[in-house]
């Protein structure tokens, strides 16, 4: 029974205070009586017994008027503050049962911008990360098990067709097994990136960076991609000096923007990165020509494994995690990431705290 046991611990905690003022108050004004009587018999020589009995008396009344009063008071205000305290507080335990439970949608009415506000506010917040995690991780079951389920229904259905003898093993059906089993170990292998990189977040390295120095060196390995693709590929760095980031880290961040747009720009297309300082940050944005990014698919491209167009396949997509990579090494730089998508422009940015100096 909490609610008992509060409602009365809070009430028990206001009659003691009470009590003991009373008492205190009582003791004070009995000591301060008998002084002044005394000292009334002592300099008048006249006997007060009387009166100190009737003051006595008076004193007695007022003071169990007084106790009743304060008892009252302390009784309403117990309820108040029980209401205030508890009754929120109740409605996160409920909540909190509710998401042990699987109901990450359900949130509290925060009414108050006290502690108690502030704690609903987090609990909230506390919500919708969880809500969103959940998602993403039946998002991420949903695609590996996609990603999955094409190359091995192929190798089940070509394997079954060799062993019955209705389809020879001659070189051509080998090759379409291997082209199966490549795309089930670039799956593994995109995996086992995505957990290498977690596993080494927490151990960057900081030094100054050269950005102009950094993306000259970067267009200079990727530029041949480009070209055979027929994609042109250019830069344009407005800021001078070095950024303190790590640069392993944020190169590979540049890499998986660059590969993203290399998926996503048709032949004769352009790709352009664009380094420019932003108040006291850098950001670093990659542009594309090409068909964009749908309204809707906008908000969640950072996310793991996701994938706007569900159907298309690995080879044109990708698993999902080069953009989600970006996010996370702008998080832990303390920066941020964006994209924008509009009239056959899209651009996807990494914004980093500090300016090169």
């Amino acid at each position: 029974m909490p609610r008992r046991t509060l409602l009365w611990t809070l009430l028990g905690i206001n009659l003691l205070v009470i009590g003991l003022t009373v008492a205190g108050t009582a003791l004070t004004i009995g000591q301060l009586a008998n002084a002044i009587f005394a000292n009334l018999m002592k300099e008048f020589h006249i006997q007060v017994d009387m009166m100190h009995r009737l003051f006595v008396a008076a004193m007695a009344r007022s003071l169990v008027l007084v106790s009743l009063l304060a008892a009252g008071v302390g009784l309403l205000l117990s309820l108040i503050l029980f209401r205030r305290v508890v009754h929120p507080l109740r409605e996160m335990t409920a909540m909190a049962e509710r998401i042990a439970a699987g109901d990450y949608a359900t949130r509290v009415g925060v009414r108050a911008a006290d502690e108690i506000g502030r704690l609903g506010d987090a609990f909230n917040r506390m919500a919708e990360a969880l809500q969103a995690l959940e998602r993403l991780r039946k998002d991420l079951v949903a695609n590996v098990a996609h990603e999955l389920r094409t190359p091995l229904a192929n190798l089940q259905g070509y394997l079954e067709a060799v062993a019955e003898g209705v389809t020879p093993a001659s070189p051509e059906t080998i090759r379409s097994l291997q082209e199966e089993v490549l795309r089930l170990v670039r799956l593994v292998e995109a995996l086992h990136a995505l957990s290498v990189f977690d596993a080494r977040l927490p151990q960057r390295r900081v030094e100054a960076v050269d950005l102009s120095g950094l993306v000259a060196r970067l267009l200079e390995r990727r530029r041949g991609e480009f070209t055979a693709a027929g994609i042109g590929l250019e830069s344009s760095v407005a800021v001078n000096g070095a950024l303190v980031a790590d640069p392993d880290l944020l190169a590979q961040a540049l890499h998986n923007l660059l590969d993203n747009a290399l998926k996503f720009t048709p032949a004769g297309g352009r790709v352009r990165i664009v380094v420019l300082p932003e108040g006291d940050g850098t950001r670093i944005t990659v542009t594309n020509t090409g068909e964009g990014i749908a309204p809707q698919d906008l908000p969640y491209i950072f996310e793991r494994f996701y994938r706007g167009e569900k159907s298309r396949s690995r080879d044109s997509g990708g698993a999902g995690i080069g953009l989600s990579i970006v996010q996370e090494v702008a998080r832990i730089h303390g920066g941020r990431v964006g994209a924008a998508s509009r009239d056959g422009l899209t651009s996807v940015w990494i914004t980093l705290p500090g300016a090169p100096s």
